[in-house]
């Protein structure tokens, strides 16, 4: 009996983590829809020749679409699209997220609230959108991208820390509430992974301790007893195992990757 198509949809998706779990798991014949708020920009062109090179190994489909994970509209018309031109949705991969350095006592509150919007709504809108497609398949598996930062928090992060802090019991939520359907949801705790987001996020850093960008980089890898940069590759090898290979009795489960820091 033939396999039922694997179709995923992978917010942030053109770029660090995202691209890479979309790559991988083209590689692994899955359709893939690379969603995010730069679909239609330079940058975006510039990456589709390594998402099609993942797609034909693969032997697979892939789309990409613009996407605000903040707006219901865009979700809906997202999520409807990529069920006419690639099937019914069964991965959903929330790596979409944003950072911004801050103490609490100057914190602007427009900017903790679209933190909050895009690191944590947005996650749970497309949970709530991917919902009814996953339960027609039958199966279901949502990852989150959550951080070390949720479990140990960190000086003038009070937003990203919240909003990953509450991303671990969106997980659990949804793990329990899909556990009689067929969905599992789990998410994953990295520390620096050498992605855009960490390059503006030391960059920052750098600027409030008056420090190079290079010493700020050395600072980070010395943070991990591996004494590296973790590769969003290595973060996206666990995305697919968790969307396509781990035991069903694996969910509700936050993993972290470190290296071995304890931050």
């Amino acid at each position: 009996m033939e396999q039922a198509r694997q179709v995923a949809l992978i917010t942030g998706g053109l770029s660090g983590i995202g691209l890479s779990a979309a790559i991988q798991m083209l590689e692994r014949g899955v359709a893939v829809c690379v969603a995010s708020t730069r679909a239609g920009t330079l940058e975006a062109k510039s990456t589709s020749a390594s998402i099609d090179v993942a797609a034909s190994a693969g032997k697979t489909d892939w789309l990409m679409c613009k996407l605000d994970v903040q707006d219901t509209a865009s979700i809906n018309n997202t999520v409807s699209r990529i069920a006419n031109e690639l099937g019914p949705i069964n991965i959903l991969v929330n790596s979409a997220g944003v950072y911004c350095h801050e103490p609490i006592s100057r914190h602007d509150q427009e900017i903790w609230n679209i933190s909050l919007a895009i690191n944590l709504t947005g996650p749970f809108l497309m949970t709530r959108a991917v919902w009814p497609h996953m339960i027609k398949k039958g199966q279901g598996r949502i990852i989150n991208i959550a951080s070390t930062a949720s479990h140990r928090g960190a000086e003038n992060y009070a937003a990203y820390c919240a909003s990953k802090a509450g991303l671990l019991g969106l997980t659990r939520v949804t793990a329990l509430e899909g556990a009689g359907v067929g969905i599992l949801a789990n998410s994953i705790s990295p520390s620096w992974v050498d992605t855009p987001m960490m390059a503006a996020s030391l960059g920052s850093l750098a600027k409030t301790y008056s420090k190079s960008i290079s010493s700020m980089y050395e600072e980070a890898k010395t943070s991990n007893p591996q004494k590296r940069i973790i590769a969003p590759q290595e973060i996206a090898q666990q995305i697919v195992w968790l969307a396509l290979d781990a035991p069903v009795a694996i969910t509700g489960e936050d993993i972290l990757m470190t290296g071995g820091a304890i931050w």
